[in-house]
C-alpha cells in the first residue's frame, strides 16, 4: 500500500496535465477576467460567427466576485448559463433554465454535442474546452460542468475527489438530459443531429445513469445520433451489460488506447482496468470499438488541439468531426481505418 501511494503521489499530476492545462494558469486573476459574469446580453445581437455555447452546472456559486463559481457541488441546484464570445472575452450570463439558454443559441441549425467532461475542470477550464470544441467543429455544445479539481488537495487527494463527483453527477444532470430531449421533441432544437460526448471521467455519468436505472424517459426513442465513450476512465468489467441498456442512440463509439498513459495511471489508484484502454472481454456488438494507439502513443484527450499543447492529429480530428456532427464513419475506408492492433477489438484509426 505504500508504495502504491508513492507511485500515485509521483504520477497522478500527469493525470490532470492530460486531462486539461495546469489548475493554477485557470485560477488566475487574469483568466477569469477572461470570463466575466454579465448581467445582460450585448446591444449588438450575437450572431452565427459568434462561438457560443450553453452550460449547465452543478457547481456552488461562490462570493467572490471574481471566481464567482465555487470548486463544490451543490447537490440541490442546477445553474444555467449562456456563454458567448464577445470583446476578447468569454461572457457568462445566468438564466433561468436550460431553454432559455437554448433561445439565446444563434444559430439553432448546426448538429449539437452534449459534452461532459473528465478530471482537472475548474469552471473556466471547462468552458476552455466548451468553447474550443465549439469552434474547432462547428457544433452547438450544451457543456455539463461539475467540480473535478479543487485547489484544497493534493494529487491523491484530487483524484478522489473528482471520481467522487464524476460518480455522482448523474444525480443532477438526468433531468437535464429529459429536458433536451423534451425540447428536441418540441422543435426548439432545429433539425440538427444531437449526440452525447463524455470524455474520461466523464463516462461515470453515463455509466451511473444506467446502471442505476435512470434512462427509462430517455430510452423510449431513438432520438441521439452517438454516444461517445472517448477514453473511458471507468471500469471494463461489465461495460457489455451497460451499454446494451442504451437504446436511445444511433451509434455506440468506445474510443480506447490500450497505451494510454493516464488510463494506465486510473489502474494504480484503483486496481481495475479502464474501458478506455484494454475493453476485452464480453464485448458489445451494440458499440463500435476504435483504437487510436497507432496514431497517438500514449496520448489520452485526442479530440482537440488546445494551446501549449501538441495539435490533435489530423486523422482523429476528421474521425471525431464525423461523429459529432451525429454521422457514422464508413469503418470499411482503408485509408482511415485498419484491423486493431489489439487483440483485433474493433478498427484502429491509420496514421
Amino acid at each position: 500500500m505504500f508504495r502504491l501511494a508513492i507511485a500515485l503521489l509521483l504520477l497522478l499530476p500527469a493525470i490532470a496535465r492530460a486531462q486539461g492545462n495546469p489548475i493554477a494558469h485557470f485560477n488566475d486573476e487574469a483568466y477569469w477576467q477572461q470570463c466575466p459574469m454579465v448581467r445582460q446580453l450585448p446591444a449588438s445581437p450575437i450572431k452565427a460567427s459568434d462561438t457560443a455555447i450553453v452550460v449547465v452546472s452543478n457547481r456552488k456559486p461562490s462570493n467572490d466576485a471574481l471566481r464567482y463559481m465555487s470548486e463544490e457541488r451543490d447537490g440541490d441546484t442546477l445553474r444555467y448559463y449562456f456563454v458567448y464570445s464577445r470583446g476578447g472575452k468569454w461572457n457568462v450570463l445566468q438564466v433561468a433554465s436550460l431553454e432559455k439558454a437554448i433561445q439565446y443559441m444563434p444559430d439553432k441549425s448546426r448538429d449539437w454535442v452534449m459534452c461532459t467532461e473528465g478530471m482537472g475542470k475548474l469552471f473556466t477550464t471547462d468552458l476552455y474546452r466548451g468553447m474550443s470544441m465549439a469552434g474547432q467543429y462547428g457544433v452547438n455544445v450544451i457543456l455539463f460542468d461539475y467540480p473535478s479539481i479543487t485547489t484544497t488537495k493534493k494529487s491523491l487527494g484530487n483524484y478522489f475527489f473528482a471520481i467522487g463527483n464524476a460518480r455522482t453527477a448523474y444525480k443532477d444532470f438526468t433531468p437535464a438530459f429529459e429536458d433536451v430531449k423534451r425540447l428536441k421533441e418540441a422543435g426548439k432544437l432545429g433539425t440538427g443531429n444531437i449526440s452525447m460526448f463524455y470524455h474520461s471521467m466523464g463516462n461515470h455519468v453515463i455509466r451511473q445513469m444506467v446502471k442505476r436505472d435512470k434512462i427509462d424517459k430517455l430510452n423510449g426513442e431513438v432520438w441521439i445520433s452517438n454516444v461517445i465513450l472517448n477514453a473511458a476512465c471507468v471500469p471494463r468489467r461489465g461495460h457489455k451489460r451497460w451499454i446494451n441498456n442504451i437504446a436511445f442512440a444511433k451509434g455506440i463509439y468506445i474510443n480506447y488506447n490500450q497505451d494510454d498513459l493516464t488510463l494506465k495511471m486510473a489502474y494504480l489508484a484503483g486496481k481495475k482496468i479502464q474501458l478506455g484502454n484494454k475493453p476485452v472481454r464480453n464485448i458489445s456488438s451494440k458499440a463500435h470499438y476504435v483504437n487510436f494507439n497507432t496514431l497517438c502513443g500514449s496520448g489520452h484527450s485526442n479530440f482537440l488541439s488546445l494551446a501549449g499543447r501538441e495539435p490533435a492529429k489530423p486523422v482523429a480530428l476528421q474521425y471525431y468531426h464525423t461523429i459529432l456532427h451525429g454521422q457514422a464513419p464508413d469503418m470499411k475506408d482503408a485509408k482511415l481505418f485498419g484491423v486493431s492492433s489489439f487483440k483485433k477489438i474493433g478498427v484502429e484509426l491509420n496514421p
